[in-house]
């Protein structure tokens, strides 16, 4: 008797605990890498875990352009996983600060520095470009780049370095504020 309850508790908790739908895990794109320029009105640039193409979306602010990618990708966006940021040096700090705390990236997510980061991401990829700024950071050229140490640096200077990647994959620090 014992037994057959413990089995039934079991199997109602696994039930519970792991959910009874599996198909969910593909209602969701999961976001890789962003690319966000504009003053003002914002241009993400939006690739994602297991495709190859990426999303462009415009919108008056993150939000907006995160909800204009949701209904062009026709999936919600997960950001949990997001392992880079590029950035055009336009509010910086209010761009990096609003993804990482709204939009719940890995504090351990990289961030670059690029003028033109949509192109930049179209043309190479995410692999590439974090392979990219790991390196750079490993051959000593830049500091560390995860958006948690950047921030900080911004906060406590008001600026920070970070790797800069040109569209000929050439890189340099670059001082984003």
């Amino acid at each position: 008797m014992k037994k057959t309850f413990f089995s039934a508790v079991l199997a109602f908790t696994t039930a519970f605990v792991t959910g009874c739908s599996s198909g969910r895990i593909h209602e969701k794109s999961y976001l890789r890498a962003v690319s966000v320029t504009g003053y003002g009105d914002k241009t993400t640039v939006l690739a994602f875990f297991g495709e190859d193409e990426t999303v462009s979306a415009v919108g008056y602010d993150l939000d907006q352009a995160r909800y204009s990618a949701e209904l062009k990708s026709g999936r919600d966006l997960f950001t949990g996983y997001t392992e880079l940021i590029i950035v055009d040096g336009n509010e910086c700090r209010d761009i990096l600060w609003h993804i990482l705390y709204k939009w719940k990236v890995s504090p351990s997510c990289k961030v670059v520095y690029c003028e033109d980061g949509g192109e930049l991401l179209e043309r190479y990829g995410a692999e590439q470009l974090i392979g990219i700024s790991e390196q750079a950071v490993k051959k000593g050229m830049v500091p560390e780049c995860s958006v948690i140490t950047v921030l900080g640096k911004m906060c406590e200077n008001g600026t920070a370095t970070v790797a800069g990647i040109n569209l000929d994959r050439n890189v340099e620090g670059h001082i984003i504020y």
